[in-house]
């Protein structure tokens, strides 16, 4: 009995790894060519951005409320296989179709299915290994970045054999194959949470500290990776073909930093984990502005390698960790697709605006202003928090 209870774990576990490897690869694949082939087919910059847009807009509106109806209904797993069925629908429609309507249905699909099944999935990778009691969580994420690594320096390989059909096809397929490794998870928790039938439950105040802080560092980081590979290919001489092996070159060096980082995490402080990665990012944002030729890229890569996971590990962590298990999903949501949906909205304009007319080293300083403005936000919050904490007991 032991011993097949062992098989089991261990056969669980590497179900949950390939999760992490599938379902990234299926997004390393895809995501390249998206607007490569919207462009082939006839859309315009601007129809471009416009989807782009309003793909947000939706993502706003639609993820916090599908996933306060799976926190209520507990179908967590349901939804996260329904979003990786919508981002292989997508897929298939890009690979099969270039009828107007027809794509840009399947644009605002992967827009409203991309992110979210990324949050939720790490969310309930998260409480599967703390069910099982296993400190692992950065070393499950690390395969994630490994995933996407693996499919993007691939993709071009795939792309040279059977262009855009056959691209987008494998990607269809790797998500199909989310869909079943999605049932790692359990239908519904073994034991319903006895909050269920009762009132709402009230959010911990540091939660609206992490949404606020989650704004401006993700105004950092979906902006500077938006124009990232332009800048590669406009001001550091990097050839588009060659374009898929930097973006696997970012996600490979994260690799084993994800891997360790789980060593760290019960020795520091959650938080403090939190401003450390974005302070890193910020800083290694910085320098991508001002880096001068690709061998310090590299070395810039790594150390951003370092800071990334940091931040994103101890981000998923401390939000469940001051979050109520009645509103954990709601609550990753918010913070991990809402606020960065908001920021991009709100600011990509005006970031793209900066770079074309302030260059790519303002560009990207005013990036990483933007990150540190985040980590005063964290630092200045729970600070105000903890000293009224202290006032309330006293």
């Amino acid at each position: 009995m032991t011993l097949l209870l062992a098989l089991r774990d261990h056969f669980g576990s590497m179900r949950l790894v390939a999760l992490q490897l599938f379902s990234t690869a299926g997004l390393g694949m895809v995501y390249p060519y998206i607007n490569l082939y919207l462009t082939e087919i006839g859309f315009s910059g601007a129809l471009i951005g416009t989807l782009a847009s309003i793909g947000a807009v939706l993502t706003l509106t639609l993820t916090p409320l599908l996933n306060q109806i799976a926190d209520r209904l507990m179908l967590h797993r349901r939804l996260l296989m329904i979003y990786f069925g919508g981002f292989a629908l997508a897929s298939i429609i890009f690979a099969t179709t270039q009828s107007f309507w027809l794509v840009i249905l399947a644009v605002l699909l992967f827009r409203v299915t991309t992110g979210p099944s990324m949050t939720l999935g790490a969310q309930l990778t998260l409480s599967q290994l703390i069910r099982s009691g296993k400190a692992i969580f950065g070393q499950m994420r690390s395969f994630s970045s490994l995933g996407f690594a693996c499919a993007s320096a691939m993709a071009g390989q795939v792309f040279a054999l059977g262009g855009y059909a056959l691209t987008f096809s494998v990607g269809a397929l790797l998500a199909l194959i989310s869909v079943q490794l999605s049932t790692i998870f359990p239908a519904k928790p073994k034991e319903k949470l006895k909050t269920d039938s009762g009132p709402t439950q009230p959010r911990n105040r540091g939660i609206y500290v992490l949404a606020a802080s989650q704004f401006f560092i993700t105004m950092c980081t979906h902006n500077a990776f938006a124009f990232l590979f332009i800048h590669l290919s406009q001001n550091l001489g990097v050839y588009v073909a060659d374009i898929g092996v930097w973006a696997a070159l970012l996600a490979l060096v994260e690799f084993p930093f994800y891997y360790l980082t789980d060593a760290l995490l019960p020795r520091v402080r959650l938080r403090v984990t939190y401003i450390f990665g974005i302070v890193g990012v910020a800083l290694s944002t910085l320098g991508l502005g001002i880096v001068p030729n690709l061998p310090l890229l590299l070395l810039l890569f790594v150390f951003r390698g370092v800071s990334w996971p940091a931040y994103q590990l101890s981000s998923y962590r401390l939000m469940n960790a001051i979050s109520h298990p009645g509103n954990v999903a709601t609550n990753q949501a918010i913070v991990q697709v809402t606020m960065p949906g908001i920021a991009l909205l709100l600011t990509g304009s005006l970031y793209g605006w900066a770079y074309d007319n302030l260059g790519a080293g303002a560009f990207y300083a005013l990036c990483a202003l933007a990150c540190l403005v985040g980590a005063g936000i964290v630092i200045a919050g729970f600070r105000l928090i903890d000293d009224s904490n202290q006032g309330e007991r006293a």
